[in-house]
């Protein structure tokens, strides 16, 4: 079963509202609502084998990781990401100016797939990173929990849907 964030579990974020909220929650709001446009969540997301063991001792990071590595690779959209440019940096930053940053993700596009890789591209001039978008870890895990709890209620409205449609023995 779906384990989300069991520290927060109502904690709940809409895209809508994490750009509206603007630099509160995300360095570039505009350049990350683009790039989560591309995601493409299907039903088999919410059993998603890498979420169990997520919930570990290793919490916070192994969540990020799977999500990272496991996820948006197996449902974003590479032809969006394409028209993006072919990449987009992502900075986990901790929740407060006193928290270290959780992660620095580059998605990619190559031949055709998705691929995270950890960390970020070096700009070829000055050689300092670049960040497409930095976003605080909590808002991050906040928006997942709303698009996941979306994608269930969805999902459940279609098998019921389904069940109701089929005629009786």
């Amino acid at each position: 079963m779906l384990s989300i964030d069991q520290r927060g579990g109502t904690a709940r974020l809409s895209l809508a509202e994490i750009v509206t909220g603007g630099r509160r929650y995300v360095s570039a709001p505009a350049a990350f609502a683009g790039f989560m446009a591309g995601l493409r969540p299907r039903p088999e997301l919410l059993t998603e084998p890498g979420w169990n063991q997520a919930a570990s001792a290793a919490g916070r990071f192994a969540w990020f990781r799977t999500l990272m590595h496991g996820v948006v690779p197996r449902f974003y959209d590479v032809t969006h990401l394409e028209r993006l440019g072919g990449r987009f940096a992502l900075r986990l930053d901790g929740a407060g100016a006193t928290e270290a940053g959780i992660g620095d993700f580059t998605v990619i596009a190559m031949n055709r797939r998705i691929l995270t890789l950890s960390g970020l591209p070096l700009d070829d001039e000055t050689g300092e990173p670049v960040i497409d978008a930095a976003i605080r870890a909590d808002a991050f895990m906040a928006l997942w929990n709303d698009l996941l709890a979306d994608l269930a209620d969805t999902t459940l409205a279609r098998i019921e849907a389904a069940r109701a449609a089929r005629p009786a023995a």
